[in-house]
């Protein structure tokens, strides 16, 4: 019974990770705001006028920045723009988009996935056999039911109750297998909310406009229909693989995988060993839209780490007439103001797919031309930086976030509190590791500590002192931040090349997730790893919201991008 409560608090632990995928639809300078938010700062930056309410050191950066644009006359940046695939369309053209059959065929199996509740809670149990999971034995079913001609072609393993692992065997088994993955489950919805849905949230509901309302239509069940759909049609053109195609259908992505992707993926690992997997594609927040006048296409190719970080404060009691100068509620908020007093700095790095976005912003869009100047010089990096940093979207792409989101403390109102928590969490910037975390804080805690006469016990060192104590430790997932996939070599040419068929006028650049995906077990099979949503980010809404759906051209948008992915891995140049 222990081990069993232990792994939900674990589950639990991994969904403060998992963090609403609506916050980030507004990508990279998505509104004329963050534009001219930008033009600002380049006007600020040249003129030489100091930054209003802004440190000493981004004045430093800004007045370093204006003399290099003033000295420099070509690029410093050793960033470039990824060279950009060529156009890949192998197999038979297709356009599901004008059969009127295939429209309504394509709504009406989403739906009927959307109709099936499969719903993730926080406090599910580990074990997966549990009947609060006997909605996947159904979403199964009918999944089988209705895409029969993919279940008569496929090896077929369930992997720990309701994880689906599909094989399509290819010809050459030398070559290393595509992995593609979707999660069967979605968020739940919030009872209270139900009349606030424009359509009932399982419905399915198909509107004039061509909107497919519900759970899950975005995240991500129209994805997984969509792997399904696009396969019968190439097994439909008698499509046969030369490279074996591997489909990975995990069950609890939204409480954090343990049970669902981590299982498939040591099944994985075990039969095709370390970097045994060619390429894998899974969901993103990152597709196709237009910015500076142009359409780029973003693939992610990173991903942040997380980490929660509990303090404890350990105070003696007594009665509230009697009170110390400080109670422990007191120390507890000494120590979080303290905190977000000294929050982690932006910083625009080689490397940062935000950095590589700009840049070929700057190559192929109407970029203004000193923020491009700005861009391809590396010493205005620091001050580019600094100033998006104020912008909540932007800055959680340059540096490790931290929220603090739990704190309790004290039992009655006239009892001095005994023992205060908190909770704090953190998104670990690509290029940082938990440990940088970790040892920042101990250094901003323990002055305080000091000073208060209290015992400082950081991550898990034991101790026998239980009054005046400051303890900190972590709690549940440790999570390293995603390795980088490399925006160049065979797996980027199949990615970029498919897109790039699908949407010619495209920039095919990099992005990056600051929530995670299931990806995040299988970081040992392979170095490519793309999250990605292929259709207009306009025509894909509310990701965990009321009023979640998705076009009905986004999804055959998804449809078409698959079918297309299957067909160029024929004689793909990879191992």
């Amino acid at each position: 019974m222990q081990a069993t409560n232990d792994n939900v608090v674990s589950s639990m632990s991994r969904a403060i990770c998992l963090i609403p995928l609506a916050l980030f639809i507004a990508i990279l300078f998505a509104t004329q705001d963050r534009r001219d938010k930008l033009s600002a700062i380049i006007g600020i930056i040249r003129s030489g006028t100091p930054f209003l309410n802004v440190s000493e050191g981004a004045q430093t950066h800004s007045h370093i920045c204006r003399h290099a644009l003033q000295r420099n006359g070509a690029r410093t940046s050793p960033v470039h723009c990824p060279v950009q695939p060529k156009s890949l369309s192998q197999g038979p053209e297709w356009d599901p988009a004008a059969d009127e059959g295939f429209l309504r065929l394509s709504h009406q199996r989403l739906a009927g996935a959307v109709q099936i509740r499969t719903e993730s809670f926080d406090d599910m149990p580990y074990n997966s056999s549990d009947p609060r999971f006997h909605e996947f034995t159904r979403l199964e079913a009918y999944l089988k039911n209705t895409y029969s001609n993919f279940h008569a072609h496929m090896q077929f393993e369930r992997v720990n109750e309701h994880g689906l692992l599909f094989t399509w065997k290819g010809s050459n088994l030398s070559l290393k297998p595509m992995l593609l993955m979707a999660h069967q489950d979605v968020v739940p919805v919030n009872p209270h909310t139900w009349n606030q849905w424009t359509y009932p949230p399982f419905s399915g509901h198909l509107d004039e406009q061509g909107w497919i309302w519900g759970r899950g239509t975005t995240d991500m069940k129209g994805t997984l229909v969509a792997i399904l759909a696009a396969t019968e049609r190439a097994l439909s053109e008698d499509f046969k693989p030369e490279r074996t195609v591997l489909f990975s259908f995990g069950f609890d992505e939204e409480i954090g995988g343990e049970r669902g992707a981590n299982e498939l993926a040591k099944v994985i690992h075990k039969r095709y060993g370390t970097d045994g997997i060619s390429l894998i594609v899974d969901e993103g927040f990152t597709g196709v839209d237009v910015e500076y006048d142009t359409s780029f296409a973003r693939l992610g190719v990173a991903e942040k780490g997380c980490l929660t970080v509990t303090i404890d404060v350990s105070t003696p009691g007594g009665h509230s007439s009697r009170p110390p100068r400080h109670t422990g509620v007191g120390v507890m908020s000494r120590l979080l103001v303290e905190m977000e007093n000294n929050p982690n700095m932006p910083q625009l790095k080689e490397g940062n797919p935000l950095l590589s976005y700009l840049e070929c912003a700057a190559e192929y869009g109407n970029m203004e031309d000193n923020l491009k100047k700005m861009v391809r010089e590396e010493k205005c990096w620091p001050a580019l930086a600094e100033q998006m940093g104020d912008d909540r979207i932007l800055q959680t792409f340059l540096k490790t976030t931290q929220a603090v989101d739990i704190v309790n403390g004290g039992i009655k109102y006239n009892a001095l509190p005994e023992y205060v928590t908190s909770m704090t969490n953190y998104r670990i910037d690509f290029f940082e590791t938990t440990q940088d975390t970790f040892s920042r804080l101990e250094k901003i805690l323990r002055p305080i500590a000091d000073e208060y006469n209290m015992t400082f016990i950081p991550y898990g060192e034991d101790s026998d002192v239980h009054q005046n104590v400051i303890r900190l430790d972590t709690f549940g997932i440790v999570l390293e931040p995603a390795p980088l996939t490399p925006a160049i070599g065979p797996a980027w040419d199949l990615m970029g090349g498919t897109i790039r068929s699908l949407f010619p006028n495209a920039i095919v650049v990099p992005s990056a997730m600051t929530a995670f995906t299931d990806t995040q077990h299988f970081w040992d099979v392979s170095k490519n790893i793309y999250r990605f949503v292929p259709a207009s980010l306009q025509m894909i809404l509310n990701y965990h919201m009321v009023d979640e759906r998705i076009h009905i051209d986004a999804h055959i948008s998804t449809i078409k991008f698959y079918h297309r992915l299957i067909w160029n891995s024929a004689g793909w140049a990879s191992p």
